[in-house]
């Protein structure tokens, strides 16, 4: 007999036998998943009687032929073994209901073809399998174990490599390489903003959904390179693409609306690799710790590693390890910076802040471990010290006889949500016999646009108790009016951006100008800080800024020295 050529035969001229326990389809990989073509066994087995009816009763879809409740599960699953997978086959196991709603058990095999004009198509054969061996898990059938066996190197989630694999294929590649070749390797760590949060507000199920997808952008912008899941939301990506900064926007870009209605955040660290590193494990750590610089940073996309990074990581591990130690050595100090009355040229008051002077790395300034504090839910320790030392300073002068002013208290947003700031200072101040009109209560403006209802009702108790308010660093990022009529403040401290740029923009004397007197019409008295020059301090007082504080006065240091200094400049207390 002669054989047919099957490339001349049309679907309805197909021999396929009929009457198996299963049969075969194809459909389109992209869009809806629209059905192409279906045998009379895939029709017997929905139980319907000819292709129109199935493709009707199936919305002709293969996620109509799925059971509703494992579709999003396998779909995960084929992605990730075909899609996210250098292999472009798939095993699944799903429920399908039928026209009269008897449900049946599939087991799922099915082949990733691409057409001509680069159009993906599914080729599947499904078998109706017993509902004992689908469910029994621990007696895979010989497809299924093959299927594992072959991606034992593979994450089960995504289909991409895992950090074994990459560590090993990576590691082979770079010894092939020549020294010029290897200038050409970068590293990238991505990582899902707050990927915890998603997951707690929108189900595992969904961030799962997320994580396929985001392993299927970034294996699409990164061709012919070597892509791993790591852990979690940590994918890494060894290539020598050239344009690396532009792939890594352009998976930024299709994660913002990869899933409708949720906005999915991004970030990078890229590592090039360096002469010196033939390690993958540390080439892969280079690139996430460029990444975790930025995690806080909304207006960064991806870091660039280099050898500073790792010191300020180094800073960050020392600061976290010794300062319990350094509070309880107080190699935490006290230093005082006065504000001054403009009107006057008197003190009328000072600021304490805090300094680290360690005796191994020496001082340390508030930006080498400020942040740091915050960011671990620890500055509390030093506020509370600070607090502490301010008002054993204050008692002692009074107990000395000696004239003393204000001293104004720095407190994080943090201060109000780990402990009972306002007891705290209630208690230190009246340990050591102080007056409340002797400690004023200074707040970043920033702290006032998260859960500000809570920070309006502690300011409320302080407010209430008889201190002075003062809002901070006014100015400094998003700044609202609104802050002052919502608190009732007493003093409003401009941030020092507004006299650098001052000094480079006339106009911008207009806008200090409205801001200081917008307040005293409040009753606010302005303090403008960053003061450096005479200039300064005249332009101040013609715009009826009550009070200035900066370098032209005196820098921040123990009290006294600073208080020697203003002395010898001729600066009295009020």
């Amino acid at each position: 007999m002669e054989e047919k050529n099957n490339l001349n035969i049309k679907p309805d001229e197909i021999m396929i036998p009929e009457g198996l326990p299963g049969g075969f389809f194809i459909y389109n990989a992209e869009g809806n998943f629209e059905i192409l073509y279906a045998d009379q066994n895939i029709i017997a087995l929905y139980e319907c009687k000819d292709i129109a009816e199935f493709r009707e009763f199936t919305g002709n879809s293969f996620t109509g032929m799925v059971h509703p409740d494992d579709f999003k599960k396998i779909d995960n699953d084929i992605m990730a073994q075909t899609f996210n997978s250098s292999k472009k086959h798939d095993y699944v196991r799903y429920r399908i209901i039928t026209r009269s709603g008897a449900i049946k058990y599939i087991e799922d095999f099915g082949h990733l073809l691409h057409g001509r004009n680069g159009e993906k198509y599914f080729y599947v054969y499904i078998v109706d399998i017993d509902k004992d061996e689908f469910y029994n898990r621990g007696r895979n059938s010989f497809a299924e174990t093959q299927i594992f066996s072959n991606n034992r190197n593979s994450d089960r989630l995504t289909g991409l490599m895992n950090m074994h694999s990459f560590y090993e294929d990576v590691q082979n590649k770079l010894g092939e390489l020549s020294s010029e070749e290897r200038k050409e390797v970068k590293f990238v760590h991505f990582d899902i903003l707050s990927f915890k949060l998603f997951n707690e507000k929108y189900g595992f199920q969904r961030g799962d959904d997320l994580l396929c997808r985001m392993a299927y952008i970034i294996r699409d912008e990164f061709k012919d390179s070597f892509v791993a899941r790591f852990s979690n939301d940590h994918i890494v990506v060894c290539t020598k693409k050239h344009d690396v900064i532009m792939k890594v926007e352009n998976v930024h870009n299709s994660l913002l609306t990869a899933i409708e209605g949720i906005r999915v955040e991004i970030k990078a660290g890229i590592y090039i690799l360096e002469s010196d590193c033939n390690e993958v494990g540390i080439a892969c750590d280079h690139a996430r710790l460029a990444c975790n610089m930025i995690k806080h940073r909304y207006d960064r996309i991806y870091e660039i590693y280099e050898k500073g990074i790792h010191e300020k990581l180094k800073m960050q591990q020392y600061v976290l390890d010794n300062i319990d130690t350094a509070i309880e050595k107080e190699y935490i100090k006290v230093f005082y910076q006065p504000v001054i009355r403009v009107s006057t040229g008197m003190i009328c008051g000072y600021e304490a802040l805090a300094r680290w002077h360690d005796p191994e790395t020496g001082m340390l300034s508030p930006a080498q471990f400020i942040g740091t504090l915050e960011e671990y839910h620890m500055i509390h320790k030093v506020d509370i010290f600070i607090i502490n030392k301010v008002c054993e300073d204050l008692s002692r002068m009074m107990d000395a006889g000696k004239k003393i002013v204000p001293v104004s208290l720095n407190l994080s947003q943090l201060d109000f949500e780990l402990c009972d700031i306002f007891t705290i200072i209630e208690q230190i101040a009246g340990r050591y016999g102080l007056s409340r009109d002797l400690l004023d209560i200074e707040i970043t403006e920033s702290a006032l646009n998260n859960d500000s209802e809570h920070i309006s009702e502690e300011v409320k108790k302080f407010k209430d108790a008889g201190y002075s308010i003062w809002i901070d660093d006014f100015g400094s990022g998003y700044s609202s009016l609104n802050h002052l009529l919502d608190f009732e403040f007493d003093v409003i401290k401009l941030d020092l951006e507004f006299l650098r740029t001052y000094d480079k923009h006339p106009k911008a004397s207009e806008l200090i100008r409205h801001i200081v007197q917008g307040a005293l019409d409040m009753g606010v008295s302005p303090l403008q800080e960053g003061v450096e020059t005479k200039e300064h301090l005249d332009f101040l007082a013609s715009i009826g800024c009550e009070r200035a504080q900066g370098y032209y006065f005196a820098k921040p240091l123990p009290l006294n020295e600073s208080i020697e200094l203003t002395m010898s400049k001729g600066l009295g207390w009020e």
